[in-house]
């Protein structure tokens, strides 16, 4: 096993030991319709300590695999690939295999104490590790255990809690700075990092796809934890209109109560546009509505809208994709789109024919166009209640 020797404090009383470092599968694949799921997010890769961070966090390459250590980073440096950390990019499935190892650490436990209610709760509490001793750095140590993380971003947070802010990075990308926010997250060390994350947010690219995506995913966690309404709210909007189904697992990350608001409103929008379908389908029958061809005295538009509705209806309940709650499979957009794919009764184009914005006023599009409207402008107002809790903000 390889141990990795980390002193942020040479007189410390406690050693944190971090098991298992770098094994964490942080975020879940998010498929896309133009990319086959067999890809595998490159979020879950260890960090490679880049040039731009301090030579301290080098010694964490040691437990990279050969050929990750041997990785040469972006010559343009870290503050480029933190800019442009918002383009996407597809790689092949890689085979990850984390070394086996410990991170031990000498840290000072009054730090500990002040910096993290669960660490207080750890060091002085009822279930504290008293029992638990260390003699790695030659002096028999209070032990204290964490299991996974990242191992830079673990020590970036720990060199945080310490003061040690000469050695903390300005510059983060966006996979590191949500490594960091999950550790935070985690031990409710909000206020003494968040001076740090004001800083990382002015020097990274805030721009990204219109999409759901593991960098949606990202941007929600960072935002959730340095809390940042502007963030949040755009990308709470991106997954809220192309999220299709909340079946991803998302236990590491920070969002799962915020995830849950935004499925929610997916939920409670679809379910408006269906209940209107079905609304309309119940009352074409005796529909007092009249279209544009009523100066014609046609009795059939009804007739012809509702037989198409029901054809479109029926189709749509026989598929693997019913629209019945929770709505799996699909998103708000598509349920727009569906709705606007229903065919026209008759051509737009039909000379004397009225219509709006080529559509034609007693079709099924035209009859629910200010439903759609009103969905679309909710979906597009919408924003998450981000509540401080404690985030020292």
């Amino acid at each position: 096993m390889k141990y990795v020797s980390y002193t942020i404090d040479p007189g410390g009383d406690v050693e944190l030991v971090l098991k298992q470092p770098n094994s964490q599968q942080l975020i879940p694949f998010v498929p896309s319709d133009e990319h086959a799921d067999e890809y595998e997010d490159p979020m879950n890769e260890p960090t490679v300590a880049y040039p731009d961070l301090a030579a301290r966090y080098h010694v964490f390459d040691d437990l990279l695999s050969p050929a990750e250590a041997k990785k040469d980073p972006s010559p343009l440096g870290h503050r480029f690939n933190a800019l442009v950390s918002t383009i996407k990019t597809r790689r092949p499935p890689k085979a990850r295999t984390p070394l086996e190892g410990e991170v031990r650490m000498r840290v000072s436990s009054r730090h500990l104490i002040l910096a993290s209610p669960m660490l207080r709760a750890m060091l002085e509490g009822p279930w504290k590790e008293k029992s638990s001793t260390s003699s790695f750095f030659g002096t028999p140590l209070r032990l204290v255990t964490a299991s996974r993380w990242d191992a830079v971003a673990f020590a970036i947070v720990v060199d945080i809690v310490h003061g040690r802010h000469g050695v903390v990075p300005r510059i983060v990308d966006l996979k590191l700075m949500t490594r960091i926010a999950t550790i935070v997250d985690f031990y409710a060390c909000h206020e003494v990092v968040k001076i740090f994350s004001e800083t990382w947010y002015q020097n990274i690219g805030t721009e990204f796809e219109d999409e759901y995506s593991n960098q949606a995913l990202m941007w929600l966690s960072v935002s959730s934890v340095f809390l940042n309404q502007e963030i949040s709210g755009r990308v709470a909007r991106n997954i809220l209109k192309h999220m299709g189904s909340p079946q991803l697992s998302t236990d590491h990350l920070p969002i799962n109560g915020v995830l849950a608001k935004i499925e929610n409103k997916r939920q409670e929008l679809i379910g408006t546009i269906v209940s209107e379908l079905q609304d309309l389908r119940n009352t074409l029958p005796n529909s007092d509505f009249l279209c544009d061809w009523h100066n014609y005295h046609d009795p059939t538009c009804h007739s012809i809208a509702l037989g198409i509705l029901e054809r479109e209806l029926d189709r749509v309940g026989a598929s693997k994709r019913p629209l019945e709650p929770p709505f799996n499979g699909y998103t708000v957009a598509s349920m727009i789109q569906l709705v606007n794919d229903i065919p026209e009764s008759i051509a737009a184009t039909t000379p004397g024919y009225e219509h709006y914005h080529d559509v034609s006023v007693c079709s099924v599009r035209g009859r629910m166009r200010h439903v759609l409207g009103r969905v679309k402008a909710e979906m597009d107002s919408w924003t998450l209640d981000l509540k401080m809790d404690g985030r020292g903000g």
